[in-house]
């Protein structure tokens, strides 16, 4: 989580929390010397943190492709995008697989091979042990990938980027 951009204190938003630290004395400082409070219970003078950099600006999430097809498109307009880079996050892209879930191999380096689904064509699946498998069939929902699970497999969602 990232640190607060701005600050409440008794109703004065501060950019700084060396400012609102410094509110925060000189207020308490203030009643010592006016005793403001006359034998009352005084009010608390507290720090309110407002909001975050990321709460003011979110991040667009895009992946790699979109953000390609963008630049593209902001270079040929002939556009200045070097203030909206820094509001882009670029995200993987995340495709659905079928594994094994129980069953494991692993080669002795700590190394898992799973068995990844690489042929629905035939009336019965088609599997092959891999650490990973290019040629394991990609599915764009949880659903679409489910369809093909079974007591042993599981529907994992897993990045595609440089495959």
């Amino acid at each position: 989580m990232t640190e607060p951009v701005a600050y409440r204190v008794d109703g004065t938003i501060y950019n700084n929390i060396n400012d609102a630290e410094f509110a925060v004395r000189e207020i308490k400082h203030l009643r010592d010397m006016l005793e403001a409070d006359n034998g009352l219970i005084r009010k608390l003078v507290y720090i309110e943190p407002l909001y975050t950099a990321e709460q003011l600006q979110p991040r667009v999430k895009m992946t790699q492709a979109e953000f390609d097809e963008l630049e593209i498109s902001l270079i040929n307009a002939q556009f200045d995008y070097s203030e909206l880079k820094k509001t882009i996050e670029i995200v993987p892209d995340m495709k659905w697989f079928v594994r094994s879930k129980g069953i494991k191999k692993s080669d002795g380096d700590g190394d898992e091979f799973y068995a990844w689904l690489i042929d629905i064509s035939e009336l019965y699946p088609s599997y092959v042990f891999s650490d990973w498998n290019a040629s394991a069939i990609q599915f764009d929902t949880k659903e679409e990938a489910e369809k093909w699970t079974n007591p042993l497999t599981e529907a994992v969602q897993l990045p595609v980027e440089g495959e």
